[in-house]
């Protein structure tokens, strides 16, 4: 995602995400919101197809997004930029953050199977009490969720793997290409691809600020 710096160490005034992800980390809490709305779409299609069919008749994606940014709130203060960025940083926060639940939903599914019981890891989001909890349900059920979902779903599901790993968990090209079997060139040439279709079926949304390799 574009988040760069300039050379005074200032943020690039360019893309509004940068700038809102630098003003939340210093306590805006307008700027928090405003990333809320913008990046929870992306989060709620990670957190759908990561559970799956199975786990998504025992936990909501709505849940596991809500989870990841009440998590991530009192952390926020203490992120710190990589490469002179943070946005990319953000984001794979937030989707490791919900991938760890999904892996440990899978566990307990799996001991539930074997009829071992299983007592319920981390904390559900109905038991934080934040006053900012309010917004982030309500943003996790915006309509334009349901519009990048559909767009993803166009997709090849090997392009929209490669959106999903490379362009919203952030994992490195290089991790991404040997995990699905594709050279480097490849996996470029795909990710390219499949970012100039979003961006030409969601005009203004986040896709638009996300790197091409």
């Amino acid at each position: 995602m574009s988040d760069t710096a300039s050379p005074s160490g200032a943020p690039d005034p360019g893309p509004l995400t940068t700038l809102h992800v630098h003003r939340a980390v210093r306590g805006d809490s307008q700027s928090l919101a405003w990333l809320v709305e913008r990046l929870s779409p992306l989060l709620l299609a990670q957190a759908s197809w990561r559970l799956g069919s199975t786990l998504r008749a025992h936990c909501e994606p709505a849940d596991l997004v809500q989870e990841a940014w009440l998590v991530l709130l009192p952390r926020l203060s203490g992120l710190a930029p990589h490469d002179g960025r943070m946005t990319p940083v953000l984001l794979s926060f937030l989707t490791t953050t919900i991938l760890n639940r999904v892996h440990n939903l899978l566990r307990r599914h799996a001991r539930r199977l074997l009829h071992t019981p299983a007592s319920d890891e981390g904390t559900s989001p109905s038991q934080v009490q934040d006053p900012r909890s309010g917004v982030i349900a309500a943003a996790t059920r915006a309509e334009v969720a349901c519009r990048v979902r559909s767009a993803l779903e166009l997709l090849e599901p090997a392009d929209r793997e490669i959106i999903l790993m490379r362009g919203i968990e952030q994992q490195a090209p290089e991790e991404v290409a040997a995990q699905l079997s594709l050279s480097r060139g490849t996996l470029s040439k795909r990710y390219r691809r499949a970012l100039a279709k979003l961006r030409e079926r969601l005009p203004d949304s986040v896709f638009h600020e996300l790197l091409e390799e």
